[in-house]
This record gives structure tokens, sequence and C-alpha cells, in this order.
């Protein structure tokens, strides 16, 4: 049988691919085999306290893409998660990624490594997130970590409850809020709250979101938290509205007020579950608990009241990113986890539909801006703040003991807010 010429060309091409190939394979001809296997094997181990089903399908889709890369993950309880991350990296077998909360960085900012630029850039943070990332995880302009989504505190109400009383529209302002209190609140003729008209003005004892709500309303009054050096907490400064702030949440709680609705004997969920109270503050992931516990209940969110509707708007975050550890072998590489897991809409769009959490990166916030699920919590993200803390627990007991000295006549509001200043102050001068 007789070849064309061009038969021929196409034969010996074919024929040297084949052998080209051969040689790379059986080591005889090196470089290509050695650009394949450069790479090295990296384990990267992930902790975090949610269920690896919600990162299952975005791990994988990375390791098909560092096909080197392995990632194991640690699901730890929250309760004991701080704890057991502290201890852990502590006596050196920490993970190289880890869940971090996005108040944690003044107190762990020594554990983490940060992100170089090459890996992102403070611009682009700025482009995929709102500002309360970049406040909360680069307050230096440097990124400390990313978040997975971003919370924030709405108004839950009963609708049944709202309609029984001919209220059609919802409370916008802390005025009109205030202003449907004796409507809604139910007092027998012992004085005892038969209904409460909203869980507000308790300590955490009572209000599961109670110093997260005292901190929601003193940033929308401008109170300055700490000194912009950090060196020690101002909100009890007289230069500020802290005082006022303090007296218009604990109202709610006295007796004696016109506005009193709440106390520290109730409980804001299970109350508002059970329809014993009308509105709650709460986030977005109160709503499976409230479901739960009570499947019939009607009820609906809104986003939380404000001073002045439509101007200086603000709402309060609590969310989770990621950070990676200090003491991984392998920082580069945990970044790139990271950075792939937070900014690629597909995989963030993953997390979303497999955690039910609410979005964090913009385009996914405006995607979802009119959800019913995710709508109030996705607008608000772009108005959300937070402040410094040195530690949240600590806060949040600081919060939580001013407010019960003040409801149970120990202590007047000024002397516990100026108590509960001083108690931080401390934390941050020994941090120094």
């Amino acid at each position: 049988m007789k070849f064309s010429r061009p038969q021929m060309i196409i034969g010996g091409a074919v024929v040297l691919v084949i052998l080209v190939l051969v040689g790379i394979f059986t080591g005889i001809i090196p470089g290509a085999r050695q650009s394949v296997q450069k790479l090295p094997a990296i384990k990267l181990m992930v902790w975090g306290t949610e269920d690896r089903s919600f990162f299952e399908q975005n791990f994988q889709a990375y390791q098909n893409l560092r096909t080197n890369v392995q990632i194991s993950y640690k699901k730890i309880n929250e309760a004991d998660y701080e704890n057991e991350l502290i201890n852990a990296m502590a006596a050196g077998n920490g993970p190289d990624v880890f869940m971090f909360h996005n108040t944690w960085l003044p107190k762990h900012y020594d554990k983490i490594v940060p992100a170089s630029d090459s890996q992102i850039t403070l611009a682009q943070l700025n482009d995929f997130f709102p500002r309360v990332v970049a406040q909360d995880f680069a307050p230096d302009n440097v990124i400390f970590a990313l978040p997975l989504y971003i919370d924030t505190l709405a108004l839950y109400y009963n609708q049944d409850i709202f309609d029984s009383m001919g209220i059609a529209l919802m409370p916008d302002s802390w005025d009109k809020f205030q202003g449907l209190i004796p409507r809604l609140r139910q007092i027998d003729k012992t004085g005892q709250i038969t209904r409460a008209a909203a869980a507000i003005g308790g300590s955490l004892k009572s209000v599961d979101v109670a110093t997260d709500l005292l901190s929601l309303l003193m940033l929308q009054n401008n109170v300055k938290m700490t000194d912009d050096n950090f060196t020690y907490a101002s909100f009890a400064d007289r230069r500020y509205a802290g005082l006022d702030v303090f007296n218009f949440y604990i109202k709610f709680s006295d007796p004696g007020n016109i506005y009193y609705t709440w106390n520290d004997g109730l409980n804001s969920v299970d109350s508002f579950a059970q329809g014993k109270t009308a509105m709650i503050f709460d986030y977005d992931g109160k709503k499976a608990d409230i479901k739960k516990a009570n499947p019939f209940l009607n009820f609906g969110i809104i986003p939380a009241p404000q001073i002045t509707p439509g101007t200086g708007e603000r709402s309060y975050a609590n969310y989770w990113g990621l950070a990676v550890s200090n003491k991984s072998k392998y920082q580069d590489w945990a970044w790139d986890l990271i950075v792939y897991l937070t900014t690629n809409e597909t995989q963030a769009v993953n997390y979303l539909s497999n955690s039910g959490h609410p979005p964090a990166l913009k385009i996914l916030i405006d995607k979802y801006s009119n959800d019913p699920e995710f709508g109030v919590f996705a607008k608000q993200a772009l108005t959300a703040r937070s402040w410094p803390q040195i530690d949240n627990n600590a806060v949040k007991s600081a919060f939580s003991v001013m407010i019960e000295a003040v409801i149970n006549r120990r202590l007047d509001a000024d002397t516990a807010l100026n108590q509960a200043q001083s108690v931080i102050t401390n934390l941050m001068q020994k941090k120094r």
C-alpha cells in the first residue's frame, strides 16, 4: 500500500508524539514528567463549627483544581470551639485553616497570619465585600481573614398578633417601635406580663442577643466604643450618648415606665415561639430554631429599627470567616483555599445553598436583596457595623452584668455603665 506525502507526514507526527509521551512517562525524556510532579503533596486541615456538608462541594472543587491538595475537616461544637482551638494551637497540632469570628481579631491576631497582596489586595477586598469586613478583618489595611457569610440583627414579629391588633405598618424607627409597646403589651391585674410586646431591656439571662442589641443602639447613636488607638473603652464618656442609649434600653424592663414590657424571668426565643411575645430581635440563624419550636408560628422579619430611616442607617453584624494559623506549614496554600472558597461566586452560592446563611459577596447581596429568605439580611449587610472588642465573651459578660445590676436596682445606670467600661479598659491594657 502506498501512502501519499500528506499521509506520511501525519503518520510520522503521530508516531513522534507517541514516542515523546512514552519517553516522558518512562523517565527517558526529563522535564515534562517533572513538571507534573513538581508540586508538593499538601494536606490542609480545616476546623470549624459547621457540618462538613456545608463545604464538601467546594472542597471537592478545589481539590479538582489543585490536584496536589487534600483537605481534611474537623467539626467542633461551637460552645467548645474556641478553647479547643487555642489548646490545639498551643500544643502545635492545630489546623491550617479555621473558622474565625468577626470579633476575634483583637483577641487572636497573634495566632494567625495575614494574606499577601499576591493572594488578595485591600482594593479587591472592598470590591468583593461590604464595609464591615474591612472593619473587622483588615482594620489596619492588612487582611487577616475573609468572611463566609454576613448575618445581621433584625426584628422578628408575630404576624397574627399584629393583625389582631390592627397594626398594618411595621416599625422602621425606634420612635415607632416604642410607640407600639403599649398596644401590644398585655399585663394582668397583679402587674405580671402575660404577653410581652418585645424582648428588649433584659440581660443575657432573658434576651439571647441583649449585648448585641445594646451595641447596635450605641453604634446607631454614634457612641465611640473605644479610642482610636484601642487603648481604652469610651462608651461611658460624657462626650457621647452612651448613658442615654443605656437608659433607653433598660426602660423596657422598668415596671414604672410606660414602655415596660419585659423582665429577666422571661426567655426571648421561647416566648416568641410560644406566641407570648410580639417582637424579638435576632439573627437569620435563629429562624430554624423558631420554626423547629413552633412550625405553625406565623411570623415575619424586617430590618432593625433606625433612629432616622433612610439616613445613616446601621445594622449590627455577627458572622464567621476563615483565617490561616501562623503555625501552618502551608500558609500560602491555606490562603489560596480561603480566597477560592470566599471570593468565587460559584463556591459562595454553593455554601449559601448548603448552609442557609445570608451572603457576604456584594454580587450575591445584590442578587438576593429581594429574596424572601435572605432579603432583609442581605440588604442589612451593606449597612452593617461592629466595634473592636478585646474579648467578645468578656464584653458580653460585662454588658450583661451591667444590665442586670440596673434592672435589679443594685446600681444606677451611670455607675453600672462606668463599671463596665472600666472592666473592658482593664482587659485592653493587659493585652498591650
